[in-house]
């Protein structure tokens, strides 16, 4: 379940990197606008869903920790086997 959420984590941040880059050159397109606006919402959602299971996904202040410091207790990138 972890790696299924991570995964789909990965590809909607990247579908706002492209709609990101299509939107600079074409920010008037309402349809991207919006398309960017809902895969937002879910990156949110993910976000929550996978820090709640499995723990915080960024340091510096970008994710909370819960009442122990658990960076040390989660897998590296590189130890995830999709």
């Amino acid at each position: 379940m972890e790696h299924d959420t991570l995964r789909k984590l990965q590809e909607v941040q990247f579908g706002l990197v492209e709609l990101q880059l299509y939107l600079d050159m074409n920010p008037a397109d309402q349809r991207a606008v919006h398309q960017y606006n809902v895969l937002s919402e879910e990156l949110h959602r993910l976000k929550h869903s996978y820090e709640k299971q499995c723990g915080p996904l960024m340091q510096y202040g970008f994710s909370g920790s819960p009442s122990k410091w658990v960076w040390t207790s989660t897998p590296w990138p590189w130890e995830i086997e999709y």
